[in-house]
């Protein structure tokens, strides 16, 4: 009976996880929905064979997960995309280690687990050094529950930590994602390329247009405040939470058939936040979103503050005007 409502407690986090998987579109969500649901499967039907399989397809869509999550809050580390091919590792290791040499095959899921935590460690991101611990810890532990596969204690530390892990994890990508809805659809007069360019002043027919986000407070429509005094704006150093909502502002733009415009006012204190490198990983994809979308992103300012070496890596993102 005990086994059943871990079985039941994981799907609910499988729940929790999908709802929050369409709630913020991010797909990584996705990913560990199904790795959860591959984790209940052995509470309801508890045989070794049925264990592993379920551990295995755990590992690989957790590979596959912290890889796109690391992409999406923007702290993918080098060759992050050449790690991609070792989440079928697991899934080798069932094959053809299991059953013939069960404490082999336990070690190959058991370490691929370990390896992706250490991942979402290595990315440097607060949220994810936390996943990354607890899924290294998560790994420890299903090896000792395949070990000793009939021991209830173990399955209840297990469970837990799955439950704990499933949690942290949506609230990593709450934090960093928009939930909302955006005010009305204006157009903009001035013609813009589509891309990155730098203007200064903005002028105001524009900003009614666009979204803003800026160190100033205003009521206008779509206008963010980047502030870290209050939990009305946007701390500076939430990046990621910048991108989704620019990104999803490009798209419902697009389907109202108005030209995409974000305005970014502040580029001196986000690097001062948050590292010139960080900025411009941020400002390379937002350019990248703006092609496909066919809109425009105006920083709005000068580059005055940058040395010349980071001065010239920056506007070399700039290779669109304004007209």
């Amino acid at each position: 009976m005990i086994e059943f409502v871990f079985g039941v407690a994981l799907l609910v986090s499988y729940v929790l996880l999908f709802y929050n998987y369409h709630l913020t579109g991010r797909k990584a969500l996705f990913y560990y929905a199904l790795a959860w649901v591959s984790l209940s499967v052995p509470f309801f039907v508890p045989r070794e064979s049925v264990y592993m399989t379920g551990l295995a397809v755990f590992a690989f869509l957790i590979w596959l997960g912290n890889i796109k999550a690391s992409d999406e809050l923007l702290c993918s580390i080098k060759y992050s995309r050449e790690l991609r091919y070792f989440s079928v590792v697991p899934i080798a290791g069932l094959l053809f280690l299991f059953p013939k040499h069960l404490l082999a095959s336990l070690a190959v899921l058991s370490i691929s687990v370990m390896f992706a935590g250490t991942y979402l460690i290595l990315t440097g991101n607060s949220d994810f050094k936390l996943m990354g611990s607890l899924e290294v810890l998560f790994g420890v532990v299903s090896f000792f529950r395949g070990y000793y596969f009939s021991n209830l204690p173990l399955s209840l530390v297990e469970a837990v930590l799955a439950f704990v892990l499933a949690y942290v994890s949506i609230k990593a990508f709450l934090d960093s994602s928009f939930i909302g809805e955006f005010g009305e659809m204006r157009d903009v007069k001035t013609k813009l390329k589509p891309g990155v360019v730098m203007l200064n002043p903005v002028p105001e027919d524009i900003l009614e247009g666009a979204l803003v986000f800026s160190r100033k407070k205003n009521e206008a429509p779509n206008w963010f405040w980047i502030t870290t005094v209050s939990s009305e704006g946007i701390a500076p150093t939430n990046l990621p939470k910048m991108l989704d909502i620019a990104v999803k502002f490009m798209k419902m733009a697009s389907e109202h058939g108005k030209h995409p415009v974000i305005v970014i006012d502040g580029l001196e204190y986000l690097t001062l936040q948050n590292g010139f490198p960080a900025v411009t990983k941020f400002l390379a994809t937002l350019r990248d979103y703006a092609l496909l979308h066919n809109a425009t992103v105006i920083i709005s300012g000068d580059d005055s503050f940058l040395d010349e070496r980071e001065r010239a890596i920056l506007r070399k993102l700039l290779d669109w005007s304004a007209e």
